[in-house]
């Protein structure tokens, strides 16, 4: 929350604001299109060709509205995830970015791969956080929207149990939330595995990469190691990564399978539920339409957490990185910032001397026992 407490808030704010009504716009071209689809249905029933030329014209500028209002939310989502990233990139660098500093990271094990977690845990967490928030106003919007529009054509049905008889109304709307509810907690029980896959992966991805930018460094800084001897620990570092990528595939895959079934079944679902009042002359093809259309919008709304499951999972697993690096770099900067910085640099040249002087004592008796087996030169 730093970057909308910070010195920019105003501009934070402003941008989250205008986010907040294009996405309330970007809700209200499916309600339109659903009142649309019922006055369309009923001309088509009536064999009414002027009012279904006038309903095309309608569509025409639903979908012009629909352009521009995609347009712009896009603009500002994105430069809402762009500042959000570079504010809370800047404030860890502040904090990474001091002499010593991670040198006394490496040295220590404080964490793993802190550039990587600055690179893409940042990258991640933000982006995915501004678009889960986006997509879960749109679904609250469109359910509270789509509740009421259902809650409407449902009527009241009665029940009989026994002797006695319930009244409900609104039957459509209790069908659809009992429908989405059984949904999300099938959904959640398969998705529990994916927050640990996706934060192992995201482990073992950073550091392939930091064991490659080590094998780069170290060939640079002493010329004489050779970088064979680097190999068998990247190769085992994405064995791992491998090993993570599988687990995560594995876990999505159960999430992914009744995801889909899920997905055919909420289209069909919703005709079958209001075909009967249909067949029984009570409702006209406008309406059916516009039921099967709400039950729709209604269950896919409740069915978010279904459909961002695996999205929640990483941009919590980069958010743990991003906090773990956070705190660690603010509970040991009093430490840092007080040692001199002169004693980082000589435990960095003793060190570098230190290597140097193993790799070359190394490197001379094979060279020694090199120039013995040379031919002697003839005089």
């Amino acid at each position: 929350m730093a970057f909308w407490m910070g010195h920019r808030r105003v501009f934070a704010w402003s941008l989250t604001l205008a986010l907040v009504v294009l996405t309330v716009a970007q809700a209200a071209v499916p309600v339109a299109l659903n009142l649309w689809s019922q006055r369309l249905f009923d001309a088509l029933e009536q064999r009414d060709f002027a009012n279904v030329l006038h309903e095309a014209g309608v569509a025409v500028l639903i979908i012009l509205a629909n352009v521009l209002v995609m347009t712009v939310h896009l603009r500002a989502k994105r430069r809402l995830q762009v500042e959000w990233r570079g504010d809370l990139t800047r404030r860890i660098l502040d904090q990474w970015m001091i002499r010593g500093r991670d040198y006394r990271v490496q040295r220590q094990g404080g964490l793993d791969n802190p550039d990587g977690r600055i690179a893409e845990d940042v990258r991640v967490a933000t982006e995915t956080t501004v678009e889960l928030g986006h997509s879960l106003l749109y679904c609250v919007l469109l359910l509270l929207s789509f509740a009421q529009i259902l809650w409407g054509l449902s009527g009241t049905i009665a029940l009989e149990f026994g002797g006695w008889e319930l009244a409900l109304p609104g039957y459509l709307v209790w069908i659809a939330v009992g429908y989405a509810g059984v949904g999300a907690a099938v959904a959640a029980w398969l998705g529990q595995p994916l927050t640990r896959a996706a934060n192992l992966r995201h482990a073992k991805e950073a550091d392939f990469r930091f064991g490659l930018a080590s094998v780069r460094e170290s060939g640079s800084t002493i010329p004489l190691q050779s970088i064979d001897s680097a190999r068998p620990k990247v190769e085992r570092q994405f064995d791992g990564l491998i090993g993570a990528w599988t687990r995560q595939t594995r876990a999505l895959a159960h999430l992914i399978t009744f995801s889909s079934s899920w997905t055919v079944l909420s289209q069909a679902a919703p005709i079958l539920v209001a075909a009967p009042r249909y067949i029984a002359g009570t409702i006209t093809l406008g309406v059916l339409m516009q039921i099967a259309q709400a039950f729709l919008q209604m269950t896919q709304a409740l069915a978010w957490p279904i459909e961002n499951m695996q999205r929640l999972a990483e941009a919590r697993a980069s958010f743990t990185r991003v906090t773990q690096l956070h705190g660690w770099l603010v509970e040991s900067q009093p430490e840092a910032v007080g040692r001199p910085i002169v004693e980082f640099d000589r435990i960095e040249i003793v060190d570098r001397i230190e290597t140097e002087v193993t790799v070359i004592a190394t490197a001379i008796p094979a060279a020694v026992a090199s120039l013995h087996q040379r031919p002697a030169r003839l005089h």
